[in-house]
């Protein structure tokens, strides 16, 4: 085997693995599942190209010049004096990625296989050629994937791959696209395209063209949901191929009047376009379907020119205009810039170069082609070879160079065939062209540079259909969700509609009253509710506790110290349950026995009246129906405050026809009536603990007896039997020893009270056992008051929070929803009621259009799918 041929084993050899895609488990590009695995891409051209091979032209540049950073497209272009920047990054959810295309999608990885021959090998070998149309199909394939997604709109969305053309006025555009798609454009004075042009260029073994008018917005520029395709004409066959250029000025004259019928246009006669919208310039477009045996696979736009004045009686907006067009494409990611540059004129002039070129992340996306190197002035030749050669306005990129029918050709009607022919005869006879390095000689021509074109774009597309999937799927689930707040009402039955508002309406306030919102977020309105609810409850219960009586068991005259002060004011247990009382007054011992002295009548001696312990039980609820009736007031407002905003977030839809504000004005009725309800309920229960009374007798006694024993102790130890006091305290916090007699003491009682059978008791118990004195009733009645206090507490603040939750909260629920269904309903009211509001209609219409886009670009894409797994 000879060693160009071992070359070509070892370059299949060192493919590398293709990233793999979510949508096909496997690798989706030229080796993927989809495409023959047999194929080793090189970076060459095919054939029929007249340029050397680009992995031959690569290894024989002449220049020693230091070389850019790769290129997001091509191999690094030498002679490049400015290094290329860091390539653009977006995350996987569906952005850019072109740091990948280096090491993924360089010719290297992604190309025709190469043309390595013997010495005595004229023609490339059967095996070749088959292997190129396999690489051909594929890539065909790929581009015809891009079309169908262009055709949804999809690119309104997403980022889509694509080709642009863009130059300045009358640099050639128009004869480069002539030149690979064999079809003639018009060539009108001035601005030729004044709207961009979609070109769909397909090899196949007959040729035909197809026009199609794409509107995306309507006469006033307003988007459309989804792009509407009108076939202008019929398929032209190739011998009607001379019309392609009037139909397609014809086109032209259709996007930019749209108020007219396209069939206006179709007529032979001329169109009365008197009275209708003429658009300058225009986002919609005109589509081109070319199809032929000698037409390259290609897509891309053209763009109308970048111009930098308007003729007499122009507008001056159009400037900007046709720039912010141009902008609007190129400025996207996955947009491949083909630059266009006129040698007829200073590259300084021209305004698309100035507005691609200023900045890098865009120099990185362009290739630059130049136009018109036939007429070079004199002497000017070696600047436009220094930018051939990537050593001024380098490009990573590089530059190609083509050479157009000059006009005495144009008008002889020139063919296409002959074109090519005089182009390639001009690039070998010129001498500034002929004698280039063979590298640089491989990008002149429009062959080299519409093959290159169109393996670029496929590489690109093949990458990006994995993410383009998986950001169709995210998108569509966010439009669905933003479509299922804004359903389409029933204006067919407007009663039936109103009904179901209000049945559904009933039912989320059922949800919110009982605290199970269908969405629980700390940050929206229909979460929170109850826990505010019973935040008031808990601040209500405590408020109660505080008001509990304050008694100090002993006199207000004694002359204690510090320490011993302290110690009196020690918690028991109980009084630790209902905290530190909140007022600083109190009743001392003494002033107890006093107010019971004097309100003592006929009663034997050590008997009180009743009237004592009520007067101060009186005095510690005497603030309980104010603290109930703040706390209702705090629940109403929080209840009103919810209520109100669950009915406009429900009905917010309706609010432009009224029902909004109806049910606002119904619902406040109704917290009105239940408020005045609740509260007379309420103040019936104040009114009922102003007498005490209980049978909860257990609970009450043993209260009375703990507080008893606690009062009689302080006031033994305020008296003097401080050390007796502390050792029954410290017996029963377990801080005895075994060395304490007094501990024994207490010990040996406590076992002779259960041996006469008094079991049970504890050591604090012991207290009572002191012997009682004159202050023995005052005692008596702070633990009787206490434990009633106790009693009624814990009565009080159940009841309280339970009459508003069923009478206020739960009582509102059933009325507001007794009520809307009580209401009359007429056919006329229900329709008035259910207007939309037009930013909604709009914003619905949008998103239905974007779903629409959405789900024919997802079908698109599930054909490729079907069509892997069937292969």
């Amino acid at each position: 085997m000879s060693p160009k041929k071992s070359n070509l084993k070892n370059s299949k050899d060192k493919v590398g693995a293709r990233p793999v895609s979510p949508i096909f488990g496997k690798a989706y590009s030229f080796q993927s599942s989809v495409f023959n695995p047999g194929i080793t891409p090189a970076a060459t051209s095919p054939p029929s190209v007249a340029a050397p091979p680009v992995e031959l032209l690569l290894r024989s540049s002449e220049s020693t010049a230091p070389s850019p950073e790769p290129s997001p497209f091509l191999s690094p272009v030498p002679n490049t004096e400015i290094p290329a920047s860091p390539l653009p990054q977006k995350s996987v959810d569906g952005g850019s990625d072109f740091s990948l295309m280096d090491q993924e999608f360089s010719p290297r990885n992604w190309s025709p296989p190469p043309i390595l021959l013997d010495e005595d090998q004229k023609e490339p070998s059967i095996t070749w050629t088959v292997k190129l149309d396999t690489y051909s199909s594929k890539r065909r394939e790929l581009l015809d994937i891009l079309s169908s997604l262009h055709s949804t709109g999809i690119q309104q969305d997403l980022d889509l791959p694509q080709i642009c053309v863009i130059g300045s006025q009358s640099v050639g555009k128009s004869s480069l696209i002539e030149s690979m798609s064999g079809i003639k454009l018009p060539r009108d004075s001035g601005t030729c395209t004044r709207c961009p042009t979609e070109c769909r260029l397909q090899n196949s073994p007959s040729w035909s063209c197809k026009i199609v008018l794409r509107f995306h917005t309507d006469a006033f520029g307003k988007p459309l949901g989804s792009p509407r395709d009108i076939p202008f004409g019929s398929v032209i066959l190739e011998q009607d191929k001379d019309i392609v250029e009037h139909m397609l000025r014809r086109a032209q004259l259709a996007v930019l009047h749209p108020t007219m019928e396209t069939k206006a246009f179709l007529d032979k006669s001329e169109p009365d376009m008197a009275g209708h919208i003429a658009q300058t310039f225009s986002h919609n477009c005109v589509c081109i379907r070319v199809a032929g045996p000698d037409v390259p696979d290609l897509y891309f736009y053209d763009l109308p020119g970048i111009i930098a004045n308007v003729a007499d009686g122009g507008n001056e907006d159009d400037i900007k205009l046709v720039e912010a067009l141009a902008r609007s494409f190129i400025d996207r990611s996955n947009c491949i810039i083909l630059l266009v540059i006129s040698c007829e004129t200073d590259f300084e002039n021209q305004g698309a170069g100035r507005l691609v070129l200023r900045k890098m992340g865009l120099r990185n996306r362009t290739i630059g082609v130049l136009t018109k190197v036939d007429r070079i002035e004199p002497g000017g030749e070696d600047k436009w070879i220094r930018i051939m050669r990537n050593q001024e306005n380098p490009l990573p990129n590089g530059w190609f160079c083509v050479k157009q029918p000059d006009l005495p050709q144009l008008r002889s009607g020139i063919s296409w065939d002959d074109a090519k022919a005089a182009e390639r005869t001009f690039f070998d006879e010129a001498p500034i062209w002929s004698q280039l390095d063979r590298r640089t000689r491989g990008r002149l021509g429009s062959p080299p540079l519409a093959e290159q074109l169109g393996k670029i774009l496929a590489e690109l597309v093949a990458q990006k259909l994995p993410i383009i999937d998986t950001d169709i799927a995210r998108q569509l689930r966010f439009v669905e969700t933003e479509l299922a707040y804004l359903p389409t009402p029933n204006l067919a039955d407007p009663k039936a509609e109103a009904l179901n508002l209000f049945r559904d309406f009933e039912r989320q306030l059922a949800k919110h009253m009982q605290g199970l919102p269908d969405i629980v977020d700390a940050n929206e309105m229909t979460s929170g509710l109850l826990y505010d609810i019973n935040n008031t409850f808990e601040r209500f219960r405590d408020d109660i506790r505080k008001s509990s009586p304050r008694f100090f068991a002993w006199s207000s005259k004694a002359k204690l110290s510090r320490d011993i002060f302290a110690g009196l004011l020690a918690p028991t247990q109980d009084d630790e349950l209902f905290g530190e009382p909140s007022n600083t007054g109190g009743w001392h011992l003494d002033q107890v026995m006093e107010l019971a002295k004097r309100c003592r009548t006929k009663e034997l001696p050590g008997n009180y009246p009743f009237d004592v312990k009520q007067k101060f039980i009186a005095k510690a609820l005497e603030n309980w129906e104010a603290m109930a009736i703040r706390c209702f007031e705090e629940i109403h407002d929080l209840i009103s405050d919810h209520v109100i905003k669950l009915v406009r977030f429900h009905f917010r839809k309706q609010a432009l026809g009224g029902l909004q504000d109806t049910v606002v004005a119904v619902a406040a009725e109704r917290i009105r009536y239940r408020f005045q309800a609740t509260l007379d309920k309420i103040k019936s229960l104040c009114a009922n603990e102003r007498t005490p009374y209980t049978l909860n007798d257990h609970y009450f006694f043993e209260s009375r007896t703990k507080f008893l024993g606690h009062y009689k102790a302080v006031y033994r130890q305020s008296r003097g039997h401080k050390a007796l006091l502390a050792a029954l305290q410290g017996h029963d916090s377990e801080t005895r020893t075994v060395h304490d007699q007094r501990w024994q003491d207490i010990n040996d009682a406590m076992a002779a009270l259960a041996r006469l059978g008094i079991p049970g008791l504890k050591p604090a118990d012991l207290a009572r056992l002191l012997p009682e004195d004159e202050m023995t009733p005052g005692l008596e009645i702070m633990a009787e008051v206490k434990a009633y206090f106790k009693v009624a507490y814990k009565r009080f603040v159940d009841n309280i929070p339970q009459q508003i939750d069923s009478d206020f909260i739960q009582g509102l629920d059933v009325d507001l929803g007794r009520a809307l269904a009580s209401m009359v309903l007429d056919e006329e009211q229900c329709a008035a009621w259910l207007q939309e509001n037009p930013d909604e209609v709009l914003r619905r219409e949008e998103l239905i259009g974007k779903k629409k886009r959405l789900e024919l670009a997802k079908d698109q894409i599930n054909k490729v799918v079907r069509t892997s797994k069937a292969k």
